[in-house]
C-alpha cells in the first residue's frame, strides 16, 4: 500500500509541475523524493527482515519487495523527465 501511495503522490506532483511549471512543485517534488526514499527504505528493510523471519511466506514477501523496488526506476525516470523537460514551452 505504501508503494502505491508513493507512486500516486509522486505522479501527481510530477504532473502538477509539468502543467503549472512552477518551481514550487520542483522543490516539493525533490523534497518528496528524499522523504519517500527514507520511508520506503525503512519499510524495505522491515520487509527483508520479515522475509527472513517468516520465510514460509516467501512468495508474498518477494512480491511485496519487488513492488517496492519497482518504484526506483519509476522515480529515476521521473527525475530524468524533470531535469530534461521535453515539454518545456511546448504546452499551450
Amino acid at each position: 500500500m505504501l508503494a502505491s501511495i508513493s507512486f500516486l503522490l509522486g505522479t501527481i506532483i510530477l504532473l502538477s509541475y509539468f502543467l503549472i511549471e512552477s518551481e514550487t512543485f520542483l522543490i516539493i517534488g525533490l523534497f518528496y523524493v528524499l522523504v519517500t526514499l527514507v520511508l520506503n527504505g525503512m519499510t524495505l528493510i522491515g520487509l527483508l527482515v520479515n522475509s527472513v523471519i517468516n520465510y514460509q511466506y516467501y512468495r508474498e514477501n518477494i512480491t511485496t519487495i519487488l513492488i517496492f523496488l519497482l518504484n526506483i526506476p519509476i522515480t529515476a525516470g521521473y527525475l530524468f523527465l524533470v531535469f530534461n523537460n521535453p515539454f518545456k514551452h511546448n504546452l499551450i
